[in-house]
This record gives structure tokens, sequence and C-alpha cells, in this order.
């Protein structure tokens, strides 16, 4: 969970004279992002292709694709890239869906030891999408 489903990969590029960052979750964070959660929890995938969350409202630029591409050590035709504005109903699901791993990052931030974690669940209510990107962030953080 802590692996794929914590948005915790910040990725930044120059894009056109403007700055595209995002954050991504998914099962390319394992690959290739440079958080020392991964060694913290001796953790790390090996595979030849990977998919990546960005929680954005628009596609990432090539220079992303690229970055995160090679960072996972694939080629960007075995890259898949999903990204959801925050405001719409997929990046709220997506946000809301991330619950469980919230308590586990909380947990891993507070030194509790994750191998006493045998099994997660987890609910929570799901927040009607909202117009603006910060009206949205409150609801699905409160969610």
């Amino acid at each position: 969970c802590l692996g794929s489903q914590y948005a915790g990969w910040s990725l930044s590029v120059e894009d056109k004279g403007k700055k595209y960052h995002v954050l991504g979750s998914g099962p390319a964070r394992a690959l290739g992002s440079p958080e020392k959660l991964f060694d913290e929890l001796g953790y790390r995938d090996r595979a030849d292709r990977a998919c990546l969350v960005l929680e954005a409202d628009r596609a990432p630029p090539a220079a992303l694709v690229e970055h995160v591409a090679k960072a996972c050590k694939v080629s960007t035709d075995a890259l898949t890239i999903v990204y959801a504005p925050t405001s719409s109903l997929a990046g709220t699901v997506q946000i809301a869906a991330r619950c469980l791993e919230v308590a586990l990052h909380k947990s891993h931030e507070l030194h509790f030891p994750l191998h006493n974690i045998v099994d997660g669940m987890a609910t929570a209510p799901l927040p009607p999408p909202a117009p603006s990107f910060v009206v949205a962030m409150g609801r699905t953080n409160d969610a």
C-alpha cells in the first residue's frame, strides 16, 4: 500500500516556460521513485511495464513522461500514465480510495512497526466533485 498507493512521487518539469508539478501514485513509484521511503521499507519492484497516476488537470508533458520512463527503466511505450484533476469525479474517487494508505503512512511517520500490521480495511465517504482545486482538496482530504 505504501509502496504504491501513497501519492509520494513529487515530479516537476518545465513545459513551455511554465512549471508542471504533480504528485504521482501507483506501482511505478516502486520502480523509479527516489523517495527514501522505499529504502526504509526495504522494498522495490522490477518490471518491464509501469503505471503511474497523477493528480493533474492536464496531460503530462513529454519531458515528464520521458523522466518517469527513464527512472522506471522502461520505454515510454511501456509506461501508462493516468491523470485526473482533483476537482473531477475520477480525481475525487482516486484520492478517497487512498484512505488506508493515509493511515499506514501516518503509522510509518510515527515509527510504528509496520510489520505488526497484517491486514487493513478502510472506508471513506465520496465527496461531490468541486468546481475549484482548493475546495476539491478540502473535500477529499476531509473525507
